[in-house]
C-alpha cells in the first residue's frame, strides 16, 4: 500500500479505524427502578466498559491516520485527485508526513500539538514499518509511538497489522495485534491493554454501503486497577452509511466483559439499526444506554 493507485485501502482504513469509537454510559436516573438497575450495574461495570471503548478508540484511530498519510502520497508525493476532495476530514491534514520508500518507514509527526477535523489536540509521532502495501495479503505494518498524545492522554504499546486476506479478490481482513497497550491520562492514571481481533472490510457495489465486521478479543486493566477481558461472542458490525448519519457505536454484534469475582456483563449492540443505543445486561437485569456521541471523548 505504497501509494493511492489501490483506491480502495484508503476506504478501508477510514472505516475499520473511524468506526471503532468510545460509548459512554448514562448517568443513573433518580426513581426506584433506575437505583435497583445500578446496584446490578455498578460503577466498576460501568469503568470496565469505558476503559476497554476509550483505549480501543485510541488505538484504532492510529491505524485510520497512518493509513491516511500513506494514501495521501502519489508516486510524485502529490496528492491524488480523490484525496483533495477529502483533505477536510483527514486526521492526518495538521501532520508533517514522510514517505521513506527506499527504507519503508512513513513517519507522521504532529509536533508540539495540532488540533484535527475531529476536535482533537495530537502531539508526537507515529512511527510506521511495512513489508508491502496492506492491500497484499501477507504484508505486515507495524507501529512504534514516539510520546504519542490525544486530548492530553499518553498512548504507548506495540502495534502489528497483518493482512490474512485469502487473496486479492476477497474480501479484505486484518489480524490485529497490540502488546503493552497503555494509556495514562492527565492526572496520572492510567489503563493498559492487549488486543487480538481480526477485521473484514465487506465491500458493497457502493461504497456508502461498506460494512466492517470484527471479531476477536481484547484484555486490560482499568483506570480503577480492576482486570477484565472483553469476548467478541457475535461478530461486531459497523455500516459506514451509519457513521456518516452520526452513529457513533456499532449497530449489530454482542461483547462479553469478564471480571474477576464480577458477574459478567453482556453488551448488545442491537440488530443492524443506525442508532447509538446499546443494550447492557447483568445479572439478567438490562438497560438501554444511549451513546452521546462527542468528538472530543
Amino acid at each position: 500500500m505504497i501509494r493511492n493507485s489501490i483506491t480502495p485501502i484508503k476506504t478501508v482504513s477510514r472505516w475499520i479505524t473511524l468506526f471503532a469509537v468510545l460509548f459512554v454510559v448514562a448517568t443513573a436516573c433518580e426513581d426506584q427502578e433506575e437505583q435497583a438497575f445500578q446496584s446490578s450495574i455498578g460503577e466498576e461495570d460501568i469503568e470496565s466498559m469505558s476503559s476497554e471503548e476509550d483505549l480501543q478508540t485510541a488505538y484504532d484511530e492510529i491505524d485510520l491516520i497512518s493509513v491516511e498519510a500513506n494514501e495521501s502520497l502519489d508516486d510524485d508525493g502529490t496528492l491524488g485527485g480523490r484525496e483533495q476532495m477529502d483533505q477536510t476530514d483527514r486526521l492526518t491534514r495538521c501532520a508533517t508526513v514522510t514517505h521513506d520508500k527506499e527504507a519503508m518507514t512513513i513517519t507522521i509527526d504532529f509536533g508540539d500539538g495540532c488540533e484535527g477535523p475531529d476536535g482533537k489536540l495530537r502531539s508526537g509521532i507515529i512511527f510506521i514499518t511495512y513489508t508491502g502495501r496492506l492491500f497484499i495479503p501477507g504484508s505486515v505494518w507495524t507501529y512504534e509511538l514516539r510520546n504519542y498524545t490525544v486530548n492530553g492522554k499518553h498512548i504507548e504499546g506495540k502495534k502489528t497489522i497483518t493482512n490474512v486476506s485469502g487473496s486479492i479478490s476477497d474480501h479484505v481482513s486484518f489480524h490485529k495485534l497490540i502488546e503493552d497497550g497503555k494509556v495514562t491520562w492527565p492526572d496520572g492514571s492510567f489503563a493498559t491493554r492487549e488486543v487480538d481481533k481480526t477485521f473484514t472490510w465487506i465491500r458493497a457495489n457502493n461504497p456508502l454501503m461498506d460494512e466492517v465486521h470484527v471479531e476477536g478479543e481484547a484484555s486490560g486493566v482499568n483506570r480503577r486497577g480492576v482486570a477484565y477481558n472483553v469476548t467478541i461472542i457475535s461478530k461486531i458490525i459497523w455500516k459506514r452509511s451509519c457513521r456518516i448519519r452520526g452513529v457513533c457505536v456499532p449497530v449489530q454484534g454482542l461483547k462479553l466483559v469478564e471480571r474477576r469475582d464480577q458477574a459478567d456483563v453482556l453488551l448488545d449492540f442491537g440488530d443492524g439499526a443506525c442508532d447509538n443505543l446499546v443494550t447492557i445486561t447483568k445479572n439478567g437485569e438490562s438497560r438501554v444506554i444511549e451513546k452521546e456521541c462527542n468528538r472530543r471523548d
